[in-house]
């Protein structure tokens, strides 16, 4: 895409500098609620110390998805640039609210009331968030900038779950680590003084014609439902990994299981960032036929993995599959979007992500009443080989300007 910039815009950007005091304290407040969710990486565990049957805890994990799922799509048309940093603050008010009242919850139903608040708060917080990004991004620094949004809301996930189980031992267990998390996520409001509001003229995109026509003429196109079929399924077989990984490595006699996390993440951040602009030389279907395929074969092996150092090779295997297929979804989902509606399916990418994370829990949590977590992903990988398969069939009865464009 940076390609396509022609010199006007470069030498407009240069008089409007991305990394603004604005910009700054935008990616610290991101990374500050990502924390928030990389922090539930405990979350099945702790469950399981609580007065709680088991069988509620796939549903008590996937609930929280399930309200971002309902919410974000309804709130998004009104949120924009001009009113988002009034939501952020509002949001990030319940986010801590619920976040101190976990320790409160001890039943079913009042877990299930703390986790339906902390999800409709995450996802008018998270919906916010995205609205502001896009008042902060100056003209020709649009890759820069969502290049690194990227990587910051993914550092989280390699930096919380290793320190996760010592700070518990510190603190005195799970639910004063999120009284914690709580605290730190109060700096958002001192931060949020420095985030300046987008003038009126400025918020807002322009809408015409109604929104339910227009997404049923987009979804007419089957290969978007293809892309977004296959990332429910790249989403559905790595929310068990979030999930269930650390009671895997307790069942295994492993200790500390969030360094697969710590591995994983800084390889996908690795491919991002060294690979990035080469996927746009190759044929990205074929490549993500091959890295869907990669996947399927790490979880193979993850379902069989015997020790801590096995478990960090997959997860550094996982972490480079994971890198290349996400960002590849995302950019072939662009590509092949009518103009009129990339918005709209960048947002359903989105969605697919939060429905991704309410299976997946839902679903795994299912399978660990009868049978071994090795079981369970051992299943995703077949998923996973079988979705490649089916790419590929799809790909050979296809003209290849069909999906590729020319």
């Amino acid at each position: 895409m940076g390609s396509h910039a022609s010199d006007a815009p470069q030498k407009e950007s240069n008089h409007h500098p991305l990394f603004t005091r604005s910009f700054v304290a935008f990616n610290v407040i991101t990374f500050l609620s990502f924390c928030n969710i990389a922090i539930f990486f405990q979350f099945h565990d702790y469950l399981g110390t609580l007065p709680i049957d088991p069988r509620w805890s796939g549903f008590l994990i996937a609930v929280f998805s399930l309200v971002v799922l309902v919410v974000r799509p309804f709130i998004s048309p009104f949120l924009n640039e001009a009113n988002s940093r009034k939501w952020l603050l509002i949001s990030t008010g319940a986010v801590i609210l619920s976040l101190f009242l976990y320790d409160r919850a001890r039943t079913v139903e009042t877990m299930t009331l703390v986790r339906l608040a902390h999800g409709g708060g995450y996802a008018v917080m998270n919906t916010a968030l995205v609205a502001l990004l896009v008042g902060y991004i100056p003209p020709g620094r649009s890759g820069q900038a969502f290049g690194l949004f990227s990587i910051i809301t993914l550092l989280p996930y390699a930096l919380v779950p290793p320190v996760i189980a010592p700070v518990m031992a510190w603190a005195g267990g799970f639910g004063r680590v999120l009284d914690l998390s709580a605290l730190f996520m109060a700096l958002t409001f001192p931060l949020a003084l420095f985030l300046k509001p987008a003038v009126a003229e400025k918020a807002g995109p322009e809408r015409s014609g109604p929104w339910a026509r227009a997404m049923l003429e987009n979804l007419q196109d089957p290969r978007i439902l293809l892309l977004l079929f296959i990332s429910l399924i790249v989403w559905t077989t790595f929310a068990p990994v979030f999930f269930f990984l650390e009671s895997y490595g307790d069942s295994l006699g492993i200790p500390n299981a969030g360094w697969f996390f710590t591995l994983s993440t800084f390889a996908e951040i690795g491919v991002r960032v060294v690979a990035g602009k080469v996927f746009d030389r190759y044929d990205k279907q074929r490549v993500l036929v091959g890295a869907v395929a990669w996947l399927g074969v790490g979880f193979l092996f993850l379902g069989g993995v015997s020790s801590m150092t096995g478990l960090l090779v997959v997860g550094v295997f996982l972490g480079l599959g994971w890198g290349v297929v996400m960002p590849l979804l995302t950019a072939i989902v662009f590509d092949i979007s009518d103009p009129r509606f990339r918005s709209l399916n960048t947002n359903l990418t989105m969605v697919v992500f939060q429905a991704g994370f309410f299976l997946g829990p839902l679903l795994g949590g299912a399978v660990l009443l009868r049978w071994r977590h090795g079981i369970l992903y051992d299943g995703s990988g077949v998923m996973l080989l079988i979705t490649a398969i089916l790419l590929l069939l799809i790909r050979k009865q296809q003209a290849e300007p069909d999906i590729a464009p020319e």
